[in-house]
């Protein structure tokens, strides 16, 4: 069925509302292409599109069907006696259409004999995974497109362990889905109404944040430690997002004097109050420093500014340095120096496991591994992406081993695993808790990093995006990076590469011995990925996003301080963007 059969098919249907066929009326070529073309596929990392009518957009009808296909897919899993008994957990962030969208996820579940454990008002990733786990349900939905623009929403699933699903598991949800017929048709045998489920709203009243919050607050190592008034004062923005209401619950549980921005301190599907809501751009941050910086103008001296993103899994932070001025750590930077100060800690209490594990993804910068290794402590390197992550804290909790954190450089960090997806309530506290412990010593962050730099070596990470568009967009990314698969260079930028790691086809070059062996790494699930390494272990990761049309490339230059390193991170970039024809 070509586009304009399947845009027919919906002004035809009965199941697209009056205001959806007006808007698809009003659409010209170009975008009717882009709506109708494709199906919205359902992939690793679930659902993300824009918001609207069309089979290849977000809405009632595509969320509907992926939702039968879930709900298939666990009947066939578990059987219903299970699905009814143990339930299904859903929450969504701010965005347009989130409750709408938890709506007919629960009408769906519930008619297929689901009990239905979500929520009345947004609430963070990780409140999900650990609805998911406390209450043994067989799986879970988040609603949330992260830190995308307004337009987007989207749909992440989520497996009995409370970790969005993995590649066994969601090839297999995926065939499930594939297998249905379109949004416009499928529909699903509806059980007797007395073995329908029941929805149940966990936030009807505080008892059940507080309880979460709570089992938060537990995770902090300083909570009860530290004596006296705190020295640590923060500036905090839930950019419009799911933590405006347990985020500075938590970190006032621990003790801290928090003030939040205004405009970005309440839910709103717009994001009016920030300029972006990604703690991995400055925009995210125009709205703190404002704030900062009128309160100390005041002479309130608040020293840490920390940002989370819309559906509360990642953290940012921002500081006043040594000099008094504004910095900002990266995700590398603040992973490392939270792994030091963790391991540290652990280890000045005699608390230091043996068996402790700490885990990041081969995208992740090789400063925090390096730091791990200074205290003897293992570290387990996964595929990107923080299911993998949670993944591998399950099976070192089976093998009796220590899961003592867990990072990837995106913003996304847990310490303790009764969550099992990046946490930013968790990472919130383990920051102020740091910044606060090295406030004691007479050190800002920046100080601390240097000497930390010191004992590692330099490290420099940044990434690129590139983007693809038009109604062929993933398409074009395949070509290109299969492009690049079967004529990898040898040199990059004037450096020799010594091994490149394909993730995909599962092979290893060594450019060196002149060999291409089957690549064997059980830590490291399939992923689309390309990883250049260099003869000093610095690297050049490039990934397909599992829910954009855009390739990210990872850059690790070690040994020169930034702004030569910059130089030759964007060389590296522009000689294999070249290559690739971009």
């Amino acid at each position: 069925m070509n586009y304009l059969s399947r845009k027919d098919a919906w002004l035809n249907s009965d199941k697209v509302s009056e205001s959806e066929k007006e808007w698809i009326r009003k659409s010209d070529d170009n975008t009717l292409r882009e709506m109708f073309s494709t199906n919205l596929a359902f992939g690793t990392g679930g659902m993300r599109a824009l918001l609207g009518p069309g089979s290849a957009r977000l809405n009632l009808l595509t969320v509907r069907r992926a939702t039968i296909g879930v709900g298939k897919f666990l009947l066939s899993k578990y059987g219903p006696d299970a699905c009814k008994k143990r339930g299904f957990a859903i929450s969504f962030d701010n965005r347009h259409m989130s409750k709408e969208f938890r709506d007919i996820c629960c009408k769906v579940l519930t008619e297929m004999g689901f009990d239905v454990y979500t929520f009345l008002n947004p609430h963070p990733t990780p409140e999900l995974s650990y609805t998911v786990r406390h209450f043994h349900c067989v799986g879970g939905v988040m609603i949330t497109a992260s830190h995308n623009p307004k337009e987007y929403n989207g749909y992440k699933f989520y497996d009995e362990k409370g970790c969005q699903g993995v590649y066994e598991i969601v090839d297999q949800l995926i065939s499930v889905i594939t297998s249905l017929p379109d949004e416009l048709t499928v529909d699903y045998e509806k059980v007797d109404k007395a073995f329908q489920g029941k929805v149940t709203y966990l936030d009807k009243d505080s008892s059940y944040d507080i309880a979460f919050v709570n089992r938060e607050l537990k995770t902090s190592l300083y909570k009860d430690v530290f004596q006296g008034p705190r020295l640590t004062k923060i500036v905090f923005s839930p950019e419009c997002g799911a933590d405006c209401i347990v985020g500075p619950m938590t970190l006032r549980g621990a003790g801290y004097e928090v003030v939040t921005v205004p405009g970005q301190d309440f839910f709103d599907p717009d994001f009016k109050g920030t300029k972006n809501p990604n703690p991995e751009t400055d925009g995210a941050y125009e709205g703190a420093y404002q704030t900062i910086e009128k309160l100390n103008a005041e002479g309130r001296k608040f020293n840490l500014i920390l940002v989370t993103d819309p559906d509360a899994d990642r953290c940012g932070l921002a500081f006043l340095n040594s000099k008094g001025q504004i910095e900002r750590l990266t995700g590398n930077q603040t992973g490392a120096l939270l792994i030091d100060f963790v391991l540290r800690t652990k280890k000045e209490r005699n608390e230091l496991d043996s068996s402790g594990v700490v885990c990041n993804t081969f995208v992740t910068g090789n400063q925090g591994a390096m730091v791990a290794k200074l205290y003897g402590v293992k570290v387990r390197t996964t595929a990107t992406g923080f299911k993998y992550i949670g993944t591998m804290a399950d099976l070192l909790q089976k093998n009796g081993e220590t899961y003592l954190f867990g990072y990837e450089e995106s913003y996304g960090y847990l310490l303790v695993d009764f969550v099992r997806d990046k946490d930013s309530l968790q990472s919130i506290l383990a920051i102020a808790d740091m910044t606060e412990y090295y406030l004691r010593q007479g050190k800002t962050l920046d100080v601390a990093y240097q000497e930390l730099s010191e004992r590692t070596g330099l490290f420099f990470n940044d990434q690129v995006s590139v983007y693809f568009y038009g109604a062929d967009s993933q398409k074009k990314m395949g070509e290109e990076i299969e492009k690049l698969r079967e004529n990898p260079p040898s040199e990059i930028a004037g450096e020799k590469v010594k091994v490149l790691y394909d993730y995909g086809k599962r092979f290893v070059t060594d450019f060196e011995k002149k060999t291409k062996m089957p690549l064997v790494d059980h830590d490291i699930d399939y992923n689309d990925c390309l990883k250049f390494v260099f003869p000093d272990d610095s690297f050049m990761a490039i990934r397909p996003s599992g829910t954009e049309p855009k390739v990210k490339f990872y850059v690790e230059v070690r040994g020169k301080k930034d702004e030569e390193a910059r130089a030759i991170m964007m060389a590296r970039v522009d000689a294999v963007k070249k290559i690739m024809g971009l």
